[in-house]
């Protein structure tokens, strides 16, 4: 597997580490604004990332969806 750097290495371990990651969660911990830019660069070069589809609340309490991408493996 290709080394990452940046934000993009950063959210590779990230992924490696938890469950998955939000967008809120990627701005929040990585300044990274632009999430699935990266997870399209990581499926790129051959890690299987899933998109889950979630249902939350925001701040002023509406009904919202969302995705939370998981690291499911690498390619060999």
């Amino acid at each position: 597997m290709k080394k990452f750097s940046g934000k993009t290495g950063k959210i590779y371990e990230h992924l490696k580490n938890n469950k998955g990651i939000t967008s809120m969660q990627a701005f929040e911990l990585f300044g990274a604004t632009r999430l699935s830019a990266v997870i399209f660069n990581l499926r790129k070069f051959g890690c299987v990332i899933e998109s889950v589809p979630k249902i939350g609340k925001d701040r002023y309490g509406t009904v919202c969806r969302f995705v939370e991408y998981q690291l499911l493996g690498e390619e060999k």
